[in-house]
């Protein structure tokens, strides 16, 4: 019996000893063994969306061309360029070789409305003179007329005053005849004196209306010869003005059809709209080969073979899956990091949110036939030396924000069994703690239970061998 207890104390020795290498062995393994760890923090907890997008210019104003042309020279692929910088110029020779033409024909023009004010000036200085002569005759005329007029008068008044003297005569001679004082030949002579008398004077008022109606035959064919040159000065005048205008309107139309043809030769050289990045657009006349713009190119009218990005104004375009749209809307906070500016982050918001999904974007990376929603972004900060368009950009869209949370590393919680744990450093060895998850961002995720602040915890599980329960001490 007593062999049997001795021998059972004896076993019982091994194990422990067993038990005490085996420990002495998996300490001194756990000295190797180095895990990354982390720190229960508090602080403020920013819980937010992680998407990518690509950048772009919330402005792109195109450099148009207002004329069709044919490209031989534009500025350099992505190039900054300032209001007023050459951008491209289009070939002038076609236009040059018209101005010529035109400058010659603008030359004609104004040389034949000069020849017209000539010709005009002297046919109206002709014109004038006869019309002024007319109206000389014409008061040469009346003067004349009047003239005679009184003459005639002054003959027929004569006339009269003879023929009453000559019937007081006769009066005179048949009183002292029918008084037997004079012969009857006296009486005879007064009478024949008095009838001849008598012819002479209705002989001066026959002149007298001869002379009336031929002096007005003579003002009236010199009223009417001043009446037609007058007329033939207002003709000629309104000819003249006529022909001038004429003239006119050829230089101006001459002159116009020069200022177009230089408004063409200047809007072959385009220059820079706005200041900005300067980038060479595809020329989609080429398809299916898809390429830049460049020298020998046609450009058509209201094409833009470059065009101008403000980086003062930047945007992000985004897709966003139908898992994760309902959380996003307008007016969020977004933060904007790139890959080639490590630790720099841009503020922006989110501006607008499509209602409409659509197929995702192959050519962006998306996957095929996966609904998605575009989201735009606007960048409140900029970085015109980094941030360019086209470039991928990561994007922090703030779901929520907790002021003081409890918080640790994501990679510390481990999902075991259905429930959540955290192994919390005690000494060379780990305590397995159960913990409740509240919110989260793509780093850091709240918790709560018997966990403190400043506690370090592993972000990889370790080994078993270091593992105790909780509340036991090294």
């Amino acid at each position: 019996m007593k062999r049997v207890v001795y021998l059972a104390l004896i076993i019982v020795v091994l194990g422990v000893g067993v038990w005490r290498l085996r420990a002495i062995s998996s300490n001194g393994d756990a000295a190797k063994i180095t895990l990354p760890m982390g720190e229960v923090t508090s602080g403020a907890l920013v819980v937010t969306l992680p998407v990518s997008g690509f950048l772009e210019s919330a402005e792109e104003i195109p450099a148009r061309s207002e004329i069709a042309g044919f490209l031989i020279e534009i500025c350099k692929d992505n190039t900054l360029v300032k209001p007023g910088d050459f951008i491209f110029q289009l070939d002038t020779k076609e236009f040059t070789d018209e101005r010529d033409d035109l400058v010659r024909a603008l030359t004609d023009a104004q040389e034949a409305l000069n020849s017209q004010q000539a010709d005009s000036l002297t046919s109206m200085t002709q014109a004038q003179s006869e019309a002024d002569a007319a109206e000389d005759s014409l008061q040469l005329a009346k003067e004349k007329a009047q003239a005679e007029r009184e003459k005639i008068a002054a003959q027929v008044k004569y006339a009269e005053g003879e023929t009453t003297r000559s019937e007081r005569e006769l009066s005179r001679a048949q009183r002292l005849a029918n008084m037997n004082y004079i012969p009857g030949t006296k009486l005879r002579e007064a009478e024949k004196a008095h009838r001849r008398q008598q012819f002479a004077l209705e002989q001066q008022r026959a002149q007298q209306a001869d002379i009336e109606k031929r002096a007005a035959e003579q003002v009236e064919e010199a009223q009417a010869a001043l009446e037609l040159a007058r007329h033939s000065l207002v003709t000629e005048k309104a000819h003249t003005q006529s022909h001038i205008e004429d003239a006119r309107i050829g230089v101006a139309e001459a002159q116009r059809q020069l200022d177009e043809v230089d408004k063409e030769i200047a809007q072959c050289t385009v220059t820079a709209p706005a200041a900005g990045m300067a980038v060479i657009e595809t020329n989609a006349t080429n398809w299916p080969e898809r390429r830049p713009y460049r020298l020998g190119d046609q450009v058509q009218s209201g094409a833009a073979p470059v065009k101008i990005y403000d980086f003062r104004k930047m945007q992000v375009r985004s897709q966003i899956g139908e898992m994760d749209i309902s959380r996003v809307h307008r007016g969020q906070e977004v933060f904007v990091s790139s890959p080639t500016q490590p630790g720099s982050r841009y503020r922006g918001k989110v501006a607008v949110v499509e209602e409409l999904a659509q197929e995702s974007n192959v050519w962006q990376g998306g996957t095929p036939g996966k609904k998605v929603f575009s989201v735009l972004v606007t960048l409140s900060e900029t970085d015109p030396a980094h941030l360019r368009p086209g470039m991928t950009v990561d994007l922090e869209i703030v779901l929520d924000s907790i002021r003081k949370a409890t918080m640790l590393p994501i990679r510390a919680i481990f999902k075991e069994g259905g429930g959540s744990y955290i192994y919390r450093e005690n000494g060379k060895t780990f305590e397995r703690i159960p913990v409740k998850t509240g919110k989260r961002n793509d780093l850091l995720i709240e918790v709560s239970g018997k966990v403190g602040l400043g506690e370090r915890v592993a972000l990889e599980r370790p080994p078993a061998a270091l593992v105790q329960p909780a509340g036991v001490k090294p």
